[in-house]
């Protein structure tokens, strides 16, 4: 059950918009409480079929309710420890921490949160294992030497680009590692990671999923709550319909980061953000996808070796209505075929580029490149005439 007073109203038929909350717990470490490592809103839209992801950097500084100025992922930990206190004698930890996240994320973002869902370390890895593992395309070398253990020690992660199976302790890894980059690339790399589960149970078609539920269910078993009512037939059939046709490269990917919202402030190890910028990218998050509402540069790279080739197809693509940059040589000049990075969450954008140029679609910027634009595409052989 929800413990807020006034959850928003979800009339049949709405999009809905879900908390969904990674937690870090120790069992066996009960004093060091509990905490909501990862923050990302799951908009279902039944209507329009299609499903977009939101994430919150843990360090927003926000006004938690009788605590004050903090860090949002201290809402969680919080209504978990006083969940008594905040919403009545019936309301358990878990209960008192999903409320007080949601009722914390929807007035930084001016959103109604619908439901809430929650899951800790081991039932996202648990997931994953009973998928026999996702595929993950690992855009960039990836080298954490601190990354944290069960009993608080430090060991080091490595991952080298390119396409790579993974099983669920290495997933958990791949999404969680921040040292190497900073907790704006983790969000990406968690947006990723559940674009691959979708990837992974849409691979099954309807039967398949179907049949794997019972395994995706015991994974689950004790390791995630929610207050989604599956009782009601609307939520249940909305949610079948979007998983049913839902491609996972049209998943709508927003975050609150420094390229999204560039006014901010860092107070301590906190992030102000600036109101005004963080209402743009909720609007965006909201808005149905197109190559129009996305407005995305794009910047074409030569990486077939051939004089004047990205030129070339850097004027065909601004004739046919795309806002593109100067184009510039690839790094490498034996590319054999095309591909397409999605930088900044543009998928409408990358998914007719892709159909244009016959290209493949990957996820953040090439290796070796420093990005300015949402969108690279690096031309390989296939595009010689």
């Amino acid at each position: 059950a929800d413990a807020r007073p006034f959850p928003p109203l979800n009339p049949p038929g709405t999009a809905i918009n879900v908390l969904l909350i990674g937690v870090d717990e120790r069992p066996d470490h009960p004093e060091e409480g509990v905490r909501s490592d990862t923050l990302i809103v799951v908009r279902l839209d039944t209507i329009g079929r299609r499903v977009s992801l939101l994430s919150i950097p843990r360090d927003t500084r926000v006004d938690l309710r009788d605590i004050g100025p903090t860090k949002i992922n201290v809402a969680y930990g919080r209504g978990y420890a006083a969940a008594r206190e905040l919403y009545g004698e019936a309301t358990t930890p878990v209960q008192g921490g999903m409320a007080l996240a949601a009722e914390t994320v929807g007035q930084f973002l001016d959103l109604p949160i619908h439901y809430t869902a929650q899951i800790n370390f081991d039932g996202f890895a648990g997931v994953i294992d009973a998928l026999g593992g996702v595929t993950i395309d690992v855009p960039r070398r990836i080298v954490d030497d601190a990354y944290p253990t069960p009993d608080f020690g430090t060991v080091r992660v490595e991952f080298e680009p390119g396409p790579q199976r993974m099983d669920g302790a290495r997933a958990l890894i791949y999404a969680r590692t921040r040292h190497a980059d900073s907790d704006f690339g983790r969000a990406e790399r968690q947006q990723q990671v559940i674009r691959a589960v979708v990837d992974e149970v849409r691979a099954r078609g309807p039967i398949g999923a179907v049949l794997l539920m019972p395994t995706l269910f015991q994974a689950l078993d004790g390791t995630c709550a929610t207050t989604l009512p599956l009782s009601r037939p609307d939520i249940v059939l909305g949610m079948g319909w979007i998983a049913t046709g839902l491609d996972p490269a049209a998943i709508g990917q927003y975050r609150i980061a420094p390229d999204t919202a560039p006014n901010f402030r860092e107070i301590g190890s906190d992030i102000l953000w600036d109101p005004a910028e963080v209402r743009e990218v909720v609007r965006d998050f909201l808005a149905t996808p197109g190559v129009e509402t996305e407005a995305a540069r794009i910047q074409v790279l030569n990486g077939a070796g051939v004089a004047g080739l990205a030129r070339r197809v850097s004027g065909e693509l601004e004739s046919a209505g795309f806002t593109v940059v100067p184009a510039a040589d690839a790094p490498r000049s034996d590319v054999p075929r095309t591909i397409v990075y999605d930088i900044s969450g543009k998928p409408a954008t990358a998914r007719r580029l892709a159909a244009l140029l016959g290209a493949a679609i990957r996820r953040g910027p090439p290796d070796g490149v420093n990005p300015t634009v949402d969108i690279i595409v690096v031309l390989g052989q296939d595009q010689v005439k």
